[in-house]
């Protein structure tokens, strides 16, 4: 299928680094996170961005953002991060992965975490085993994959690869589709109901709103869950042995249409 770029390149650069920027913000926190916050000359860069975007929402909730960081340190953003999603073990009220706000039935589970696996490797993308951050459907990993692939187009353009810059585009619109713009309105109501600190409540604002103006002018649609139900996976359920399903002879009578 062939897709329209009607996109240029400075605007796709904007957006490449506003992706990366709220995907730093949600990862879990740590000295060089502070130290890049801190970082004057970045933090003046990441406003130009949203000055350039246009969004007079963007650029407010970006000083609020700016205001929750105030004497922050990594072990107040750190005690707000394992607060609000959890530290050893997932917070069930407000969890950071995909899977948890898509389906309860696990074909459909299955289904979205290898379509998720297999689009990050058809672009060489592989999930650091010893990361804080080590599963393909944590919100800070699809951002960066946005980052990645808006860069990308970025640089297809620059150098004319039409074939790249259609792949680029097609699987960005469908990954927003499919993925992200699913789910991170609901996960931004659940970090705005939960967290203790402004910092991640500004933080997923800011995510949810940019990600969905990226949307609008893609012209992208998606079927949105609104906020979290707080419904474990039912393949978690499985592997914990509480899902009513649990045993062979059980799974052995699902009935899947």
């Amino acid at each position: 299928m062939e897709y329209k770029i009607s996109e240029n390149v400075e605007d796709l650069l904007v957006a490449s680094q506003m992706y990366q920027f709220l995907s730093t913000c949600l990862l879990e926190p740590n000295k060089e996170t502070i130290d890049l916050f801190n970082n004057k000359e970045y933090m003046e860069e990441v406003k130009s961005c949203l000055d350039h975007h246009g969004s007079g929402e963007l650029s407010e909730t970006f000083s609020k953002l700016q205001e929750g960081l105030k004497n922050a340190d990594v072990e107040t953003l750190m005690q707000g991060y394992r607060a609000t999603f959890g530290g050893a073990t997932v917070a069930m009220d407000c969890p950071p992965y995909e899977m948890y706000y898509s389906g309860s039935q696990i074909w459909q589970q299955t289904q979205d975490l290898a379509d998720i696996s297999g689009t990050y490797k058809a672009y060489g993308i592989e999930i650091e085993k010893n990361s804080t951050t080590s599963r393909w459907d944590h919100v800070a990993v699809e951002l960066e994959f946005l980052h990645f692939l808006t860069y990308k187009l970025a640089y297809a353009i620059e150098n004319g690869s039409k074939e790249e810059q259609e792949s680029c585009l097609s699987a960005k619109k469908k990954f927003l589709h499919a993925h992200i713009g699913r789910w991170i309105k609901a996960f931004s109501v659940s970090v705005i109901k939960k967290t203790p600190e402004d910092f991640y409540r500004q933080a997923a604002t800011l995510a949810s709103t940019f990600v969905h103006l990226e949307m609008i002018k893609l012209s992208v649609d998606a079927e949105e869950i609104d906020e979290y139900m707080g419904n474990e996976p039912d393949y978690l359920q499985r592997l914990e042995g509480k899902s009513a399903m649990a045993c062979d002879s059980c799974m052995d009578e699902e009935k899947y249409d």
